[in-house]
């Protein structure tokens, strides 16, 4: 499947680390190969099993949580980024930014690829995700296209406090302008399913657990060990940090060699 992608997806910096630039060399482009929109490699809406079931990273997620967005270029290595955070719950990916009505990939209007997330305020804070948010690019630098525009979309307004903070002291440590904006978020549209945790879709004998966790595509996009394999997969976080939370996934034991098998290739120790 990566065969087949053609054009150069945008690559993250500061936090990227060597296994996703290696994922971006493969994949090029944000432009899926032969996998339709309406194949099943990822779950079917149909209900979603017992919590008894699903991982038990999932069945303890916490219900009190905050929204974060950014647009970071290509919506795959984001979604693999925050996604590795600790204290970030789920992550989705999607279009925002623009004024045309229901964007789809292929007809994406004015808007921007965007990654959104909601976190445990208890565990990571709205500063430190933008923090994130400035190392993983170029803020001096202008945005290349309007589909991979970096942008820091604000809730309310103690977020867009909170952000032109962090922008004042990001232009005076690198003594430049920052051109990338800050704007309300006026609305979120959710990317088509097969856009979701990406990485993770790559890996047939791990997405049939997941089919067997949730039999609805939602379930799965708000999956907390969704976001965290990703994250592995793409080689964020480290790979002592992988063997630690291995058990809350809920995989099998073929599962959890599989993952330890690729963390061992993409993670540092």
């Amino acid at each position: 499947m990566m065969g087949s992608m053609t054009k150069g997806c945008r690559k993250l910096t500061g936090h990227a680390l060597p296994g996703l630039f290696l994922l971006a060399a493969l994949a090029g482009a944000c432009v899926p190969g032969p996998m339709q929109e309406d194949e099943t490699e990822g779950p079917a809406d149909e209900g979603t099993k017992p919590a008894a079931v699903i991982p038990p990273i999932d069945a303890s997620a916490p219900a009190d949580t905050e929204t974060a967005t950014f647009a970071l270029g290509c919506f795959w290595g984001p979604d693999s980024l925050f996604g590795s955070l600790e204290g970030v719950v789920r992550t989705r990916v999607g279009y925002a930014g623009g004024t045309t009505d229901n964007p789809t990939y292929h007809n994406l209007g004015d808007h921007s690829e965007t990654v959104q997330m909601d976190y445990d305020l208890a565990a990571i804070s709205y500063e430190e995700l933008v923090e994130v948010f400035w190392d993983s690019h170029d803020p001096a630098a202008p945005s290349w296209s309007r589909r991979y525009m970096s942008l820091l979309f604000y809730h309310n307004d103690e977020q867009r406090s909170l952000a032109v903070a962090s922008k004042e002291r990001r232009e005076a440590e690198m003594e430049r302008p920052v051109l990338t904006q800050l704007v309300p978020l006026s609305r979120f549209y959710l990317a088509e399913d097969y856009h979701q945790k990406f990485r993770l879709r790559q890996e047939e004998d791990l997405m049939e657990e997941f089919n067997a966790f949730y039999a609805e595509a939602q379930g799965f996009i708000d999956s907390t060990a969704a976001a965290r394999i990703n994250g592995y997969l793409a080689g964020y976080g480290t790979f002592q940090t992988l063997q630690e939370h291995l058990s809350s996934f809920g995989l099998s034991p073929d599962g959890e060699a599989k993952l330890l098998e690729v963390g061992r290739r993409v993670l540092p120790g």
